[in-house]
């Protein structure tokens, strides 16, 4: 259906040797374009789950050091102040006046989430479904979807609960994620149908402390074809365990640096959320003739190395989950093209396949080349092209040393970063450069900033944003 869906692939060299092995393979980015208003003239309701980290950590005050230091010298000077440990981590605890002034004037993450909760729920249209579960060491629904549709405004009211750790239930001060995610995914699967736009959003600013049940959790979600979107708040969160649940399942993930930016990412997500056009969409690409499909990746709207790819002889399959109608997505087909007799012939098919309430439906296209033994045509390259491939280098370098980094290979790790700085100067992006310098020389540093590192790993997942032929978002239509 041309209507529903636009294929655009354009590679990064326009001619491929006829006679002569290449060790550089070709690039083809194929865009995804869904036409606005794809799902019909209404956009699709949506059914959200929003689960909110309730563990002790988001109820501490946001502090600069300066106002650390006078809180801190004032409460001494009371002796109401005392040391101790939340989410297994060192943490101090304010009492009498001292709190009681604190209170009024400094900033919790817990107070800033209910605020963008309220507006996001706010902002949702009549028919949308919502639903919210708390979690700490155990997990508590705050409301159903059922309960939002009767009566929003006693829902919005509940979420003041939160405020002042005032739940019915006891659920502790720790960071247990699994039960959450699976009671948010069973909320979503007794509500959803195959024409609302089910989407888990997970916000947290701690480290969880059930990783491998949570994981276990998120694997049965990704099979029901549910995305979970993750945010991250303030510098002490687990940023690399976020990502790798949102891109498991399709989502998206945000840094929120500072608390203020909380209600930011979840606008911007609600936005993107509320232009899905096109879901479950699964892409297959396959070499034509003796050419070899080697890989596909996500390169736009964020970056993504897929974790789960199906292959076979020649062709690759992914899932690539729901597409939004207010920006382009774009896929990175790495091929290995086969000799050909010089002219033109084709490198690969590539078909996407997505749901609809009747059926799958599915559009094709072929990605063909020039071929030749001209060795200056050979030298060509498609500018913008080229431009987001070395992007997605820069991202992949990332990734390389953060893999590194993890097995105790420093060495390799600062030579991964040390070739994507070099990447990211010749594209121009400077700040994002000297961030990665400053990063290779703390690298083993156990006091190395950690807001930095993972300023460096959210802008490089957002480096397609940037770059010729980059599109951004569009403002969603009234």
């Amino acid at each position: 259906m041309p209507d529903r869906l636009t294929l655009n692939a354009e590679l990064n060299r326009p001619y491929a040797p006829a006679s002569t092995y290449h060790d550089e393979p070709v690039y083809a980015v194929l865009t995804l374009q869904p036409e606005a208003g794809a799902g019909g003239t209404q956009r699709a309701p949506l059914n959200l789950c929003l689960v909110v980290d309730s563990s002790a950590t988001m109820y501490n005050f946001q502090l600069t050091d300066d106002e650390r230091e006078y809180w801190m010298s004032l409460a001494i000077s009371r002796n109401e102040m005392e040391r101790g440990e939340a989410d297994d981590r060192d943490a101090v605890y304010w009492s009498g006046q001292t709190l009681e002034e604190m209170d009024g004037t400094v900033r919790k993450p817990m107070s800033m989430a209910v605020r963008a909760l309220k507006q996001l729920l706010q902002s949702m249209q009549h028919g949308d479904k919502a639903s919210v579960v708390v979690f700490a060491d155990k997990t508590h629904t705050l409301f159903t979807d059922q309960d939002w549709l009767n009566d929003p405004e006693r829902c919005l009211t509940e979420l003041d609960t939160l405020l002042e750790q005032r739940l019915p239930v006891d659920i502790g001060l720790g960071t247990r994620m699994a039960t959450s995610l699976e009671s948010a995914s069973d909320l979503l699967e007794n509500t959803g149908t195959s024409h609302t736009v089910n989407r888990i959003i997970v916000l947290s600013d701690g480290i969880v402390q059930d990783e491998a049940a949570t994981m276990s959790a998120i694997s049965h979600i990704e099979k029901q074809g549910f995305a979970i979107t993750t945010i991250g708040v303030g510098d002490e969160f687990d940023e690399e365990f976020l990502m790798r649940v949102a891109d498991n399942t399709r989502g998206a993930y945000y840094y929120a640096a500072d608390i203020n930016e909380i209600t930011d990412k979840l606008l911007t997500e609600l936005t993107v959320i509320q232009s899905t056009a096109i879901q479950q969409v699964y892409v297959t690409a396959t070499g034509v003739g003796e050419a070899l499909v080697k890989d596909v990746f996500m390169v736009r709207p964020y970056m993504n190395i897929f974790e789960e790819l199906e292959s076979g002889g020649g062709w690759v399959r992914a899932r690539v989950g729901d597409l939004p109608s207010n920006m382009p997505t774009s896929l990175l087909i790495e091929i290995i093209p086969a000799l050909h007799a010089e002219g033109e012939s084709g490198l690969a098919t590539v078909e996407i396949t997505w749901q609809e309430m009747e059926g799958n439906s599915s559009l094709s296209t072929e990605i063909t080349s020039r071929f030749t033994d001209k060795a200056a045509l050979l030298e060509e390259r498609n500018a913008p092209i080229q431009n987001l491939v070395d992007r997605f280098n820069v991202f992949k370098f990332e990734r390389e040393a953060q893999r590194a980094q993890e097995k105790g290979d420093m060495d390799l790790a600062r030579e991964k970063l040390g070739q994507a700085t070099k990447q990211l100067t010749k594209l121009g992006e400077s700040e994002l450069a000297g961030e990665l310098e400053a990063q290779i020389e703390s690298l083993g540093d156990p006091d190395a900033d950690p807001s930095r590192l993972k300023r460096i790993k959210a802008t490089t997942r957002r480096l397609g944003e940037k770059g010729p032929g980059a599109t951004r978002q569009l403002a969603p239509k009234p």
